[in-house]
């Protein structure tokens, strides 16, 4: 078998007006008394993106961004992290998990193929990522397949930002060793921290990179007021992830 790229993708979201492609569904035990819902776009590409939609895999755009990059050779698959739960979508939820199910679905990947695994993630969702992926870390430290993270506006501060006060992380972000690449919109008030963030990465032994996006918010592809230039930005979406995946390998170094 090729050796192929898999890539843990959190809540992306993109494009307007595509059909719907055939999905398969897949249940996955991640321990005795938790299973998790697959959905998976197949393609004959060296890609997997493994992802949790924040609206519990249900939703129309999560599909249509499986459809689209499943044509450009890349493999989706979409897990039901919330839904595993029965968690309400609010960042409460993601600040609640410790990451055991995306170590476990990690595992799970890795018995599957001989895929290379990075994760991408994004808001709130890079907290429970960043947590799977050190557990994952911590009872494999032999292992290469765990190869980098792609974090869309990531937030990972430890308690809600208050005007004045500077911004404090969350234990994980100063504990992760991986390759970086941190996808952040200009006008957003995290913007002004991501150097921080940068640094508080770099302590744990990452490598990042920061990537800005101009005249775009958070969660600009799935917003209902959408300014003209966050549209045009959402139809970039397939092409920021390749190149961050270019990036990302360009980062890569031995764990």
């Amino acid at each position: 078998m090729h050796k192929r790229i898999v890539i843990m993708l959190l809540t992306l979201t993109l494009l307007p007006a595509v059909a719907f492609a055939e999905a398969d569904y897949e249940t996955v035990m991640l321990s005795d008394d938790i299973e998790m819902e697959l959905r998976t776009f197949s393609a004959p590409g060296d890609i997997l993106l493994l992802g949790f939609p924040c609206d519990q895999g249900a939703g129309r755009a999560e599909a249509m961004a499986g459809e689209v990059l499943s044509q450009r050779g890349i493999e989706v698959w979409m897990a039901d992290l919330l839904g595993a739960h029965f968690l309400p979508i609010a960042p409460s939820s993601m600040r609640g998990l410790e990451g055991r199910e995306i170590a476990n679905l990690l595992t799970h990947a890795t018995e599957q193929n001989d895929k290379r695994i990075f994760l991408i993630a994004s808001g709130y969702g890079a907290i429970p990522a960043l947590r799977g992926a050190r557990i994952w870390q911590n009872e494999h430290p032999d292992s290469k397949r765990l190869a980098g993270a792609l974090l869309f506006y990531p937030m990972l501060s430890a308690n809600n930002p208050e005007p004045g006060k500077p911004l404090e992380y969350l234990d994980v972000v100063s504990h992760t060793r991986l390759p970086v690449v941190i996808m952040q919109p200009t006008n957003t008030p995290t913007r002004f921290w991501v150097n921080k963030l940068k640094s508080t990465l770099e302590q744990g032994g990452s490598t990042v990179h920061i990537e800005l996006l101009p005249d775009v918010r958070s969660n600009f592809y799935a917003r209902n007021d959408a300014t003209a230039a966050e549209r045009a930005m959402a139809q970039r979406l397939p092409e920021l992830v390749e190149q961050a995946l270019e990036k990302l390998h360009q980062m890569e170094k031995p764990q």
